[in-house]
């Protein structure tokens, strides 16, 4: 093939949503929680297209106002992935930084948590009642 032809004999395509949750160990969305798309006959319900199934994991698991785990750590892990191949950015010129903030007793310990980042934020679990 002419080299400028190969790309349309390539083949891409991304594991389904299913096979993504398997591999990072978290819930798998049942084939219940995705009936609508058994009408197609193409087992949509089984092997979910990528895309779909993060749209469908936040709609279930967060109300359709945030992402569920899958699609929140491939946002996360695509957001510092760029910081990190970013030459100008922060994480490139300091890459041993680390926060300095308060946990949530107040003391700076260098013992810095999520927990401890929400707080500091004012919407960590105990301010909202969780």
């Amino acid at each position: 093939l002419p080299q400028r032809n190969l790309l349309r004999h390539v083949t891409w395509q991304l594991p389904s949503g299913q096979r993504i949750a398997h591999a990072m160990g978290v819930t798998v969305l049942s084939k219940a929680d995705l009936h609508e798309l058994s009408g197609y006959g193409l087992g949509l319900d089984e092997s979910t297209p990528l895309w779909l199934y993060i749209l469908k994991e936040g709609h279930l698991m967060g109300g359709g106002q945030h992402l569920g785990p899958v699609g929140g750590r491939i946002v996360g892990e695509v957001i510092i992935g760029l910081l990190q191949l970013d030459r100008d950015s922060y994480v490139w010129a300091h890459p041993r930084w680390r926060p300095q903030l308060p946990t949530t007793s107040g003391r700076l310990t260098g013992d810095f948590r999520m927990i401890d980042f929400l707080t500091f934020a004012g919407v960590d679990p105990t301010r909202r009642g969780q």
